[in-house]
């Protein structure tokens, strides 16, 4: 395979420095960006152990070689197939901590918070349809980190701060991620000896260990005997789907996103349709500003009212994300102006592949299978992914999410994977570090970097640094000094229609990236 321009045929960029160097090993060892993303995801699981896990889920977005894009949905499930309707709720009482984080998030914790875990058939899946190494090769770098230890990086050892209630719910939580009487601190060494074990051996027998075998016996008891609903049942019937992803013109090419039942990619999508019809480029500060928070505003409150659950969201997303719509969001704008834990990761490679992955396990349950390592999601605990109530969904359903993984292809950009942790903040995130290389022309890493805002409801907040003349109808503006994990925490590459590769790790976190 040739080279590009600058030496490079691969870039990755991911959570950790550990995680994109995975990436990258996997990549030179003969994999391709599919399996690269795996090996990256994997070792996110390990050195970001508070942001992703095999014992939470995700979304992959892959586009190969011939410029087909899909989706695999591997996201949490409602459990409980083949309970009894009693069996819901956790008796009404569901223990909830408060996390250390601005005025306070409430987090519902705890073994009835976890929802049916998919990450390990996405893997899976996405390894079959478009990977060439084995689940064994891509696990080796993860396994060698949980192993033989690595340094906690900035953003882990603040939220090890953040999550000290969570982290020390039960015996088994505070012996995986506590050092004596307190969490682990930024910098110091970490080990995961029994998460190493049960990665080398999943690698070995296969995801079917996790889904149908001795795992699945020890992860559904455990579950169960803490007053959770996940049954063996749960387990053995997930799949991952496959799914079109939402497509939308921008520029001279296209953007691909998560598709319903998730939201986010929709969101972005309102947003992308609406900006479109300007002229960015030309735009002064303030009429830039107008037209990008306005585009914000506008679909974070149709993200908040008009979405649900379930098949609902397809029919509310093609009306939201369609021209005439936008049309008249633009109009509104004209007139109006005059999480969770999450964790992102990025592959591009010579050949054509591009993938993007977004995964995430909540706040974290405070549940850890014993002696397997595994930290259990608490998706059913957030209230913003589950707007029907606690406890409230069919069993088998999929949850709702604003994670949007994304790809553009374009005459423009070239071919850029991107995403980002966030919750309401994934979508304009991304939207800004779109329109600063697509619209601006701007290098990756200076579209990643460069100051960002935010509008939702009556709220404006903006970074040191951004266009800012205040819009009228904010009532609430919220300055930040220099670059804030508040507003996501991009991580990008890019094959550049001139043949560079480029790769870029959001500051706002500590991400880091690697090329082959």
């Amino acid at each position: 395979m040739e080279s590009s321009i600058n030496g490079h045929t691969f870039a990755a960029a991911a959570g950790t420095p550990y995680a994109a160097e995975a990436a990258a090993e996997v990549y030179r060892a003969g994999g391709n960006a599919a399996d690269a993303a795996v090996a990256a995801a994997a070792a996110v699981g390990v050195t970001e152990p508070l942001m992703s896990s095999i014992g939470g889920s995700g979304f992959a977005l892959v586009r190969d070689p011939d410029g087909h894009a899909e989706l695999i949905d591997y996201y949490d499930a409602m459990p409980g197939k083949g309970l009894p309707d009693s069996a819901f709720g956790a008796n009404g009482n569901p223990p909830t901590v408060t996390l250390k984080y601005g005025a306070g998030v409430h987090s519902t914790v705890g073994a009835a918070s976890c929802g049916v875990p998919g990450t390990l058939r996405g893997w899976e899946a996405l390894l079959r349809r478009h990977g060439r190494l084995t689940l064994r090769e891509t696990l080796a770098p993860a396994v060698r980190l949980a192993r033989e230890g690595f340094l906690l990086c900035a953003t882990s050892g603040m939220w090890f701060q953040v999550a000290e209630e969570v982290l020390q719910f039960t015996d088994e939580t505070r012996k995986n991620f506590f050092k004596g009487d307190r969490g682990y601190l930024e910098g110091e060494e970490v080990r995961f000896p029994e998460l190493a074990d049960t990665l080398e051996a999943l690698g070995e027998t296969g995801v079917d260990l996790f889904y149908q075998g001795d795992l699945a016996r020890r992860v559904s008891g455990y579950i169960l005997e803490m007053g959770g609903i996940i049954t063996e049942r749960d387990l053995a019937e997930y799949e991952p789907v496959i799914r079109m992803p939402l497509t939308v013109p921008y520029g001279a090419g296209e953007v691909y996103t998560n598709s319903p039942p998730s939201a986010g990619g929709a969101t972005l999508t309102q947003m992308l349709r609406v900006v479109s019809g300007y002229d960015l480029a030309s735009m002064s500060g303030a009429d830039y500003v107008r037209a990008m928070a306005g585009a914000m505003r506008l679909a974070l409150q149709d993200r908040q009212t008009e979405y649900g659950d379930g098949a609902e969201n397809a029919r509310v997303a093609e009306r939201l994300t369609s021209e005439e719509y936008a049309g008249s969001q633009r109009h509104r704008i004209l007139g109006a102006f005059g999480k969770a834990n999450t964790s992102h990761l990025s592959c591009v490679d010579a050949e054509g592949f591009a993938v993007s992955i977004t995964a995430s396990m909540g706040y974290g349950s405070g549940i850890v299978i014993p002696g397997t390592g595994i930290p259990m999601n608490n998706s059913l605990g957030e209230p913003e992914l589950n707007p029907r109530g606690f406890h409230a969904l069919t069993p088998g359903e999929r949850l709702i999410s604003s994670m949007s993984p994304t790809i553009v292809s374009s005459e423009e950009g070239g071919l850029i994977s991107v995403g980002s942790p966030g919750a309401t903040r994934i979508p304009t995130a991304i939207l800004q570090t779109i329109v600063n290389v697509v619209n601006f022309g701007m290098p990756l890493e200076e579209a990643v970097l460069a100051p960002r805002i935010h509008a939702e409801g009556d709220l404006f907040a903006y970074e040191t640094g951004a266009p800012f003349t205040k819009p009228e109808g904010f009532e609430r503006i919220l300055p930040f000094e220099g670059k804030n994990m508040y507003f996501g925490g991009v991580n990008a590459v890019r094959h550049a229609p001139d043949g560079r590769f480029e790769a870029a790790a959001d500051p706002r976190r500590s991400g880091g990236s690697a090329f082959a």
